[in-house]
């Protein structure tokens, strides 16, 4: 579930942030040049590195049964167990964005959708609708380079003494090297590594950074770093120079005096999308290129530093009969998001009707902002969060065959991906609907039901139709379900994206525990039995829903179908959903703040003034930088709270509140 916090009374203060049609950073703000690639280890594929050739993706489980018996309880928990164990595996690495865990996933949703008996040839023959594409480069397993010198041959070891970064090519070279220092040209700094050295159809080996990095003669940046300290620079310039291949190491500056270690860069760099030379492109340690420069017969590579540090006078040269050989293999490969879909046709005078059921199947991979561990890099496997409402998706696919009747409406079943982004699957597919929104009468959706406790299962969304609480009543009796039935349809999930276009939601919850967003979620501590309940709830209700009334509580639904539900048994327990902040925003690009793209009717958004266009600075004098951090602020407010946001419009600075 994305944007929850551990009290459900603070998860109805959640911000509605849906990231749509965003595209994701294709890179950081480049605050120092080590920003651009910083040490790794070595390469360790995992289902959140870019694919390589050789690193095939997660083997697609498969439930193979001829027939399903819905009547069997061992058999459903079976079923539910062997998928939830799958989806939560460390082999499926936390289902990040654009990971090949998230990509197993689909595929293992697809066939299971398939082999229910499910239609999906749905968009262009297939049952993904994708909504964001992202290309990305990985490193092909075998990578060779060695230095020639004077009839002598010394072979590199890939990721011990060289590696390639994501700026190179595919490519295979023998060429005469060449030193040029820095590798900078700066007339305002009256420094030049090139002058008078001839590189064209060269390899040029180039120190990372630059001259005097201590700031000691006021050239360059000083103590910090100018623009040709960037690697991209160096690149730009060694290009247009002709160079053919280029070889960087780090300077001592960096090694010595910065406490890094002589790693070798991280293959990704952070580049724009476009810069993509046609040479190859390298990092090597020190010693690889101090043992080069030591069988030529020339100094060290500190003993060249400090020389230009001394007078800041190149110190570039040919290497005279040393020659590289470098045969770099870089594969292109194609990243994906997308929502997984099956269809149960309808039939009669209701076919053309839809009723939706949902879940998320994403998670957040290794970490990252949603973490609530962010100290760790370890799989967040998310059992509970979501592979439990999945589990449930895909039982309910099997059970939804057995539906009969002349006339019935419709169901399609959708597992959505980059919920925890910000609902952004749903999201896009409430904007580019397979049938159309007016004619989609409910959404049912799972998150996080997989924690079921003494019988305690929450349902948000009751009296966005008026059949709705009648209905869950009738069908969580024999399954020993004590509910807890709330109000409103709007909250931290997909099914708000739907309810914000006037479809009536249930949304399915089991509660908060303390291993919510850390890797501790794991499937050993699901209630397999609880599951099957909450399916067989599910397909209790789902019937009805197919072939009787569905009235909407007020017409129009969304912000209007907060009202309270008419047939609330006397004496029921039913919670009120406050609504959230109710702001659309954009991913941070250039600019303070997060940009507010859209502001919804009726909320505590719309009250404080907010615009489509302003961006939130501060939060309660809190500097507001990243979507996730905008999140937790939100996260932690308090019931019954003003607080003041500082908001740029145009180039004016305002203050506004908002009262929950």
């Amino acid at each position: 579930m994305g944007w929850m916090t551990k009290s459900p009374v603070l998860a109805r203060l959640v911000l509605l942030l849906v990231l749509v049609g965003c595209q994701e950073a294709d890179h950081a703000p480049l605050g120092s040049p080590v920003a651009e690639g910083k040490p790794n280890s070595g390469i360790v594929p995992s289902a959140d590195a870019p694919l390589a050739e050789e690193t095939p993706l997660a083997p697609v489980h498969v439930v193979r049964r001829a027939d399903y018996d819905l009547e069997d309880h061992a058999a459903i928990e079976q079923r539910m167990k062997d998928d939830i164990f799958y989806l939560a595996s460390d082999e499926l690495a936390g289902r990040g964005p654009y990971s090949a865990g998230l990509e197993a996933a689909a595929q293992h949703i697809a066939r299971e959708f398939k082999q229910a008996g499910l239609k999906t040839d749905l968009i262009e023959g297939q049952p993904f609708q994708v909504f964001h594409r992202r290309a990305s480069l990985g490193l092909g397993r075998e990578q060779k380079l060695n230095w020639q010198v004077e009839g002598r041959t010394e072979t590199l070891t890939f990721n011990e003494d060289f590696r390639p970064l994501s700026a190179s090519s595919t490519a295979k070279v023998d060429l005469p090297l060449v030193f040029a220092g820095y590798g900078i040209t700066s007339a305002e700094d009256e420094y030049d590594d090139y002058q008078g050295l001839d590189v064209a159809g060269k390899g040029v080996i180039l120190l990372r950074h630059e001259p005097d990095q201590r700031g000691l003669t006021g050239k360059f940046a000083g103590k910090e770093n100018s623009e040709h300290a960037f690697l991209r620079s160096k690149i730009a310039n060694a290009l247009k120079q002709g160079a053919a291949a280029i070889f960087f190491c780090s300077s001592e500056w960096a090694v010595n005096e910065n406490d890094q270690a002589d790693d070798l860069l991280n293959f990704n760099l952070n580049m724009p999308r476009d810069f993509r030379p046609s040479v190859p492109v390298a990092h090597l340690t020190r010693d690889a290129v101090d043992r080069l420069l030591s069988s030529g017969g020339h100094p060290s590579l500190a003993d060249l530093e400090r020389e230009i540090d001394t007078d800041l006078q190149p110190r570039s040269f040919p290497l005279n009969g040393a020659m590289a050989r470098a045969d770099f293999k870089i594969i292109n490969n194609e990243r994906t998001q997308k929502n997984v879909l099956g269809l149960l046709p309808g039939k009669g005078d209701l076919g053309e009707e839809t009723i939706v059921l949902g879940a998320h199947y994403d998670h957040l991979g290794r970490g990252g902002g949603g973490s609530l561990a962010p100290w760790t890099s370890e799989i967040h496997n998310g059992a509970d969060d979501n592979a439990s409402g999945t589990t449930v998706l895909l039982e309910l696919a099997r059970q939804i065959q057995a539906l009969e009747g002349p006339h019935r409406r419709r169901i399609l079943c959708i597992a959505f991906a980059a919920e925890e982004q910000g609902l952004i699957g749903s999201e896009y597919y409430v904007r580019h609907p397979l049938f159309a929104m007016e004619n989609t009468k409910a959404m049912l959706n799972f998150d996080m039901v997989g924690r079921l406790r003494e019988g305690k299962l929450t349902v948000y969304g009751v009296d966005t139709a008026k059949q709705y609480v009648g209905l869950l009543r009738k069908h969580a009796e024999p399954h020993t379900l004590n509910l807890k039935m709330t109000r409103g349809g709007y909250g931290p999930s997909d099914h708000a994206s739907f309810y914000s276009r006037g479809v009536p939601v249930l949304h399915f919850f089991t509660g908060f525990h303390p291993q919510y967003h850390r890797p501790s979620d794991t499937a050993d501590l699901v209630n397999i039995e609880g599951l099957r309940k909450i399916a067989q709830l599910a397909s209790g209700i789902i019937p009805e829903l197919a072939t009787g009334d569905i009235t909407p509580a007020e017409p129009g639904g969304g912000i209007a179908g907060l009202g309270i539900a008419s047939d609330l048994p006397p004496g029921e327990s039913a919670s009120r959903e406050k609504p959230p902040l109710g702001v659309q925003v954009r991913k941070p690009g250039m600019g303070q703040g997060i940009e507010v793209r859209r502001v919804i009717s009726g909320t505590p958004a719309e009250a404080a003034g907010l615009r489509a266009g302003d961006r939130i600075l501060t939060w309660n004098e809190t500097p507001v930088e990243t979507v996730p951090g905008l999140i937790g602020m939100a996260k932690g407010a308090e019931p019954m709270q003003k607080v003041p946001l500082k908001i740029l419009r145009g180039t004016i600075e305002l203050e506004v509140t908002v009262a929950f």
